[in-house]
C-alpha cells in the first residue's frame, strides 16, 4: 500500500475500527451507516480509486458500508484516520 494515503476530509465515519496484525502493521476498518451509507462510502473510493489506494468495500448485515484497508503502517494509519473524523473542505 502506498505511503500516500489521501488524506483529504470526506464524509465522517460513524465506525473506526483499527487492530493490530502479528507483523506489526495494522488493519483499519472505517463504517457508514444508514441510508446515505453506500453514498458516504462511495465519495471515498472516488479519491482512492484515483490515488491507486488498495481497499474493499463490504456491506454489512447492519445495513452499513465499510472501507477496509490493510497491512497499515502506524503513520498510515495516521494519515487515513484523518480522512474519515476530519471534515470536509467547504466548496465556495
Amino acid at each position: 500500500m502506498s505511503d500516500a494515503l489521501p488524506a483529504q476530509g470526506g464524509p465522517v465515519a460513524d465506525r473506526i475500527t483499527i487492530w493490530p496484525m502479528e507483523d506489526g502493521s495494522f488493519g483499519l476498518d472505517a463504517t457508514f451507516q444508514g441510508s446515505s451509507g453506500f453514498e458516504q462510502a462511495e465519495r471515498h473510493t472516488a479519491s482512492l480509486d484515483r490515488d491507486g489506494v488498495r481497499y474493499s468495500l463490504r456491506q454489512e448485515l447492519d445495513r452499513g458500508w465499510t472501507l477496509r484497508f490493510g497491512p497499515l503502517s502506524a503513520k498510515q494509519v495516521s494519515v487515513a484516520l484523518q480522512a474519515f473524523v476530519a471534515d470536509p473542505p467547504s466548496e465556495a
